[in-house]
């Protein structure tokens, strides 16, 4: 599966990250959390201008108070929309420090918005006491690049400001869209399923 590689790209939600859409249910019916509706319509696709950083956070606060028709503190709302992020297997942190050993270079792409992102950065990515720039050489985020996969144009910044090679790169996610984009753009790719150990692709034994 490496022959050839040089540089390795891992989604972060479902791939690195595990999901639990329920907690998030099981946090809206909390009277002074946002309702299953919003936390819903904020993971929709068309809902673009958060994960492509087109609206401000403080404008996404106001928008869940208006819609759920009630005063919600920025710290509830956070916590609400962060819920589903069950953490990261410490054994996946460790695949990805393997890789890099081994003297592939590993990235993320992700569509993520500032919302949620420095809850993965400051809390899941430090539970080894490192950082972020640990793991990964860049970490491509959609909210920064103000644009979304499956579009073309977020693989194409990427490379521009990378470097890499499609042809020279394994492309990691959990989305069947984003993964045919990639298709066509030359890389190769694969499709874990939910909360699987894929560590057999580099050969580093099988999951815990």
């Amino acid at each position: 599966m490496l022959q050839g590689i040089e540089n390795i790209v891992f989604d972060l939600g479902g791939v690195m990250i595990d999901l639990d859409r329920d907690a998030a249910w099981r946090n809206s019916t909390r009277s002074d959390s946002p309702n299953r509706r919003l936390i819903d319509s904020y993971h929709r696709k068309d809902s673009r201008t958060v994960g492509t950083g087109d609206v401000t956070n403080d404008d996404f606060y106001d928008y869940v108070r208006r819609s759920a028709g009630r005063d919600i503190a920025d710290d509830e709302i956070r916590r609400a929309f962060t819920s589903f992020l069950a953490g990261i297997p410490r054994y996946k942190l460790q695949m990805v420090r393997t890789q890099r050993e081994r003297g592939f270079r590993t990235y993320a792409l992700s569509n993520i918005n500032d919302v949620v992102f420095p809850f993965v950065r400051d809390v899941l990515f430090t539970q080894e006491g490192l950082q972020l720039d640990d793991y990964f050489e860049k970490a491509y985020l959609s909210y920064e690049m103000h644009e979304l996969k499956p579009s073309p144009e977020i693989y194409r910044k990427m490379i521009e400001k990378s470097g890499m090679r499609p042809e020279a790169t394994l492309f990691i996610d959990d989305n069947a869209e984003n993964l045919h984009t990639a298709q066509e753009l030359g890389f190769h790719v694969y499709m874990p399923r939910p909360r699987e150990d894929f560590r057999f692709l580099f050969d580093d034994g099988p999951g815990r």
